[in-house]
């Protein structure tokens, strides 16, 4: 095979051995690519289930408060090891699914982490009674008691928005709020890498936190109801008892005897009945806990990059991501599966707007990774034509006053041409165009956000301009573009805000400090704190 000048491939008649065999080239490679993690992740599952998969019943008696007897036996947690991995399976699928929903890297030990300590809350509050003062304060003191399905729809869903809806995914955040906490201690790249630097992190954190509290309320809760009723059912009617008096017959039975009925029905079942049931929750829990707490996660990310609005952005948080869950729940009761479907849809929804909204305003944009769902990839370019990237050169320099012009920051838009703030008599610098009139960066246009300003010096950007900035002065610019002292044929934007920026290159990130400037080359990108902008 040989090369055309340009770099135009030409195929040679005969197939090469690196083209028969490819592995022999590109075994350093694979380890690169996105898909081999989750591929090896499903192999691992695969074996795992063909080897230790057993269907086996494994109990845990569950000890009464006074801890000297057992509750009832209807209510210990029944599992075995095959439930165990596919439960995991199937919340790991829908956490992948989010992570690439997100499109940003973040480290998988954090997430399994988060996953990891909401799992093991729920387990020591159902083996361990002291821990339930969370749950008895929100359903018992907060809604006024237990949900009664029986009560009227407004009462129930009250109880449950109050209650469960505020208890669990207070729970769910325990996670983001202690990484919240905790960033004061981190360096830069550890934040970034484990931190919660803006909402983006907190969906990402909230939804593995959401899939760690589905797994555990499936496996000690819901799948376990459902094997000692499958059990119970079947022996009873073995016996002759019909499906009318089962109840009845339950209700009636000692602690023992309902243990020697449970055991007969494990015995001759073993937890293969609880298969069905698991897939079909932990899909709905998985789905469901992940997107209340992801959008609570949205919220409490949100926080984190507008400090000043901290409690009330909290509040509105919680009470958003307890609404739907309080929603499911009461429709759950009513067992109308038509509107249990919508109520889904609605939760997924809000999930889904916020991923997309914490995108736009993401600080960190331009690393972000496609949103990919099914395969299509949801990525707005920020300008028309790609531009190579150039490391931006930071050099710190006193500012230089130009002279004050009359407008504010001519703003370049794609179609029409708006101009903010532009004089009668002024006109926006031009926009090169290709054969095509789509415009091509060459370096004189800056991207602040979704709008693009004419670099030219003496450009003053306002507060409103760059949000999450603030002046020096009252009124006056957060940033200006000047020119190089020793230089003058060279711009830079000098900081004239009260906070310092960063400047990204190649994953990289060096602080521009207040009085400093950074280099204005072509692909310079800056990170404003809040938003993010371009060189193009």
């Amino acid at each position: 095979m040989a090369k055309r000048p340009g770099g135009v491939m030409v195929q040679g008649t005969e197939a090469t051995r690196s083209q028969l065999i490819p592995v022999i080239t590109k075994w350093n490679e694979l380890g690169k690519t996105a898909q081999l993690g989750p591929v090896l992740f499903c192999i691992v599952v695969f074996f795992g289930m063909a080897t230790f998969g057993s269907t086996t019943t494994i109990v845990y008696p569950i000890v009464a408060a006074d801890g000297k007897q057992y509750i009832d036996p209807r209510y210990w947690i029944y599992t075995s090891n095959f439930l165990i991995m596919l439960a995991v399976f199937l919340t790991m699928v829908s956490m992948w699914f989010i992570y690439r929903m997100i499109g940003k890297d973040k480290s998988w030990y954090v997430l399994l982490g988060a996953a990891g300590f909401s799992a093991y809350y729920l387990w020591l509050m159902q083996v361990d009674h002291d821990f339930l003062w969370m749950y008895e304060f929100f359903h018992l003191h907060l809604a006024g008691g237990e949900p009664d399905a029986n009560a009227p729809f407004i009462q129930l869903f009250i109880q449950h928005f109050l209650g469960t809806g505020f208890f669990e995914e207070i729970v769910k955040a325990l996670p983001i709020l202690g990484l919240v906490a905790a960033a004061r201690y981190m360096t830069p790249e550890v934040r970034a890498k484990i931190g919660v630097e803006e909402p983006l992190d907190g969906i990402l954190i909230g939804a593995a936190s959401g899939g760690g509290f589905a797994i555990m309320e499936t496996l000690i809760q819901y799948t376990p109801r459902d094997l000692v009723n499958t059990w119970t059912t079947t022996v009873l009617q073995f016996r002759g008892v019909s499906s009318q008096n089962i109840d009845a017959t339950l209700n009636n039975m000692s602690g023992d005897q309902l243990r020697y009925l449970i055991n007969q029905g494990s015995d001759l079942l073993n937890t293969a009945p609880g298969i069905k049931w698991l897939i079909i929750r932990s899909i709905d829990l998985s789905f469901g806990h992940m997107a209340y707490a992801g959008y609570f996660g949205y919220f409490i990310g949100l926080s984190v990059i507008k400090p000043e609005q901290r409690w009330k952005i909290l509040l509105i948080g919680l009470a958003s991501a307890s609404l739907p869950h309080a929603l499911w729940d009461t429709v759950a009761s009513m067992d109308t599966v038509p509107l249990q479907a919508a109520i889904a849809l609605l939760s997924y929804a809000v999930l889904a707007a916020a991923v997309l909204k914490a995108r736009e305003i993401s600080p960190n944009r331009n690393l972000l990774q496609p949103s990919v769902i099914f395969g299509a990839s949801r990525m707005v370019p920020a300008y028309a034509a790609p531009v190579p990237s150039a490391p931006p050169v930071a050099y710190a320099s006193p500012v230089v006053s130009a002279p004050p012009v009359a407008y504010a920051a001519p703003v370049v838009s794609a179609s029409p041409v708006a101009r903010v703030g532009l004089a009668a008599d002024a006109a926006p610098a031009p926009v090169a165009s290709n054969s095509t009139g789509a415009a091509v960066s060459n370096g004189n246009r800056l991207r602040v956000g979704a709008k693009f300003l004419v670099i030219v010096p003496g450009l003053r950007l306002l507060e409103h301009q760059v949000p999450g900035l603030l002046a020096q002065s009252p009124g006056g610019p957060v940033a200006e573009v000047t020119r190089n002292p020793n230089d003058p044929s060279v711009l830079g934007l000098t900081n004239l805000s009260s906070s310092a920026w960063e400047a990204v290159s190649n994953g990289s990130r060096r602080q521009i400090a207040p009085g400093q400037t950074i280099k204005l080359a072509p692909g310079a990108k800056i990170d404003f704190g809040s938003t993010d902008g371009e060189v193009g």
